[in-house]
This record gives structure tokens, C-alpha cells and sequence, in this order.
């Protein structure tokens, strides 16, 4: 980290880095800047420095045209997007953590419609208040299901309820060789989710994420009720889950 930010710090290399990311060709590495759509395509999720706060939720391009600089002339304009972005991550010392604008939705709805995929998210449990509380983390941590049940299935019915929750039930726990889960059967694990299929939308944004979803009336862990009316019980049955090659 301490390379980076040095690297940042070096004018040669930040001309290098602002030509490399702009450039539009053929490359052999991951451009994510360029493959948002630049600036107003890459937002800021996290901070650690208290005074960037300000910034989360924004994305580079609204950072730059709210920082300006002097041209020499007595005159003020926008930051360039690059040196906004290069500024703060050199301001948070690289420990941001930021949202990338890339995925295309008629591609996404294609993968929803095939039969052999089931559907995960890499979120992280999050709190809905004190100190962990961060509200602009990625609106999947709170709606990814009420989303996929609501808009998808209800909404523009990709495809049937029933293969729906085959995608988040059992067909994710087969692959993942998850022993008792999945189903509703004798001798698996009590989990269940209790929702109103007419009514289940997820509520989580960009700039809101921290939303609960709507519709959703139970939630059971383990046998034991962890959610009802609208908020957590305080029941903690959950427990890790690993696959067969854990010894």
C-alpha cells in the first residue's frame, strides 16, 4: 500500500496511469475505470477518513466537479476526474472501497432465464445502525431476493415462481454440497422464508442502500423464528456452513 500511494504521489507515473486508464485500445489488463464508463460510472461505497464521509454515495465525476482548482488565470474549474480519483485515494490512504457500473442488464436477465443457474451474492452481513453501520454499501446486500422474486419473476416473468425459488433454495445448496439445506423435508434444517409473492420488492438504491425489502413476513433459522414484523427477534441459530472437503 505504501507503493501505491507513493506511485500516486510521483507526477511521471500519475501521467502515466491517467494516459492508461483513458486509453481505449487493446489492453491485457482490467480497465474498471474505463469499463463503467469512466468518471460518472464509478462510485464511492466506503471511506475510512472521517473527513471523506461526504464523498460516499457519489461518484468520481460529481467528486471533480465539486472540487475545484485554480487554472493560473485568477479562474476555477472542475478537478480532472482522474486527479480526483488519484487525490483521494492518496486522502483515504487506498482503504475506499468503491461501486462499478459494468453489468448489462439484457445479459443478466438472459443468465436468469437458464434452468442450470442458481443464484448467490458476495455481500457481507451488515448492521442497520451503530458503529458497523455503513449506509452506502452495495444495495444487493439488502435486496438481492426481494428483487429477483419481485421485479424479475413477478414483474417481468422471466420465468415461473416455482423454478425461482428452486434458484435460491435448493439448486445453491446442491452444488455446494450443503448437506440438509435447501429443501423443506423431513430430517433437513428448519430454514424458511416466509413472504407475500404479490407484494415482495426489494427497496434498496444506489444512493439508499440500506433499506429493508418489503413483503417478507418470517424468516427461520435453524427451527427458530430470527426475523418477524418487520425486524430481527434476537434468536441466533445460525451457524457456519461448510461443504464435504472440510475435514
Amino acid at each position: 500500500m505504501d507503493k501505491l500511494l507513493a506511485r500516486l504521489r510521483d507526477p511521471a507515473v500519475r501521467q502515466r496511469i491517467k494516459t492508461e486508464l483513458s486509453a481505449t485500445g487493446e489492453r491485457t489488463w482490467e480497465n474498471l475505470y474505463l469499463d463503467s464508463g469512466g468518471a460518472p460510472g464509478v462510485m464511492v461505497s466506503s471511506v475510512v477518513n472521517p473527513e471523506l464521509k461526504q464523498y460516499t454515495g457519489k461518484t468520481v465525476a460529481e467528486i471533480a466537479q465539486e472540487q475545484k482548482v485554480a487554472d493560473g488565470k485568477s479562474a476555477q474549474h472542475s478537478k480532472d476526474p482522474l486527479d480526483a480519483l488519484m487525490d483521494f485515494v492518496l486522502a483515504d490512504k487506498g482503504l475506499s472501497g468503491a461501486l462499478y457500473f459494468i453489468a448489462s442488464e439484457e445479459d443478466l436477465q438472459t443468465g436468469l432465464r437458464q434452468p442450470w443457474t442458481s443464484i448467490g451474492l458476495d455481500a457481507n452481513e451488515l448492521s442497520l445502525d451503530g458503529p458497523l453501520f455503513e449506509p452506502h454499501t452495495h444495495p444487493r446486500s439488502f435486496g438481492s431476493m426481494p428483487r429477483f422474486l419481485g421485479h424479475y419473476v413477478r414483474e417481468l416473468q422471466l420465468i415461473p415462481l416455482e423454478q425461482a425459488i428452486r434458484k435460491i433454495t435448493s439448486l445453491p445448496a446442491q452444488r455446494e454440497h450443503l448437506i440438509g439445506r435447501g429443501l423443506i423435508k423431513e430430517g433437513f434444517f428448519a430454514d424458511i422464508t416466509i413472504f407475500d409473492p404479490d407484494n415482495i420488492i426489494d427497496k434498496a438504491t444506489y444512493t439508499q442502500p440500506a433499506q429493508l425489502a418489503e413483503g417478507v413476513k418470517y424468516v427461520i433459522v435453524n427451527g427458530q423464528v430470527a426475523f418477524e414484523n418487520g425486524k430481527p427477534t434476537g434468536a441466533m441459530a445460525g451457524k457456519a456452513l461448510k461443504g464435504q472437503g472440510v475435514k
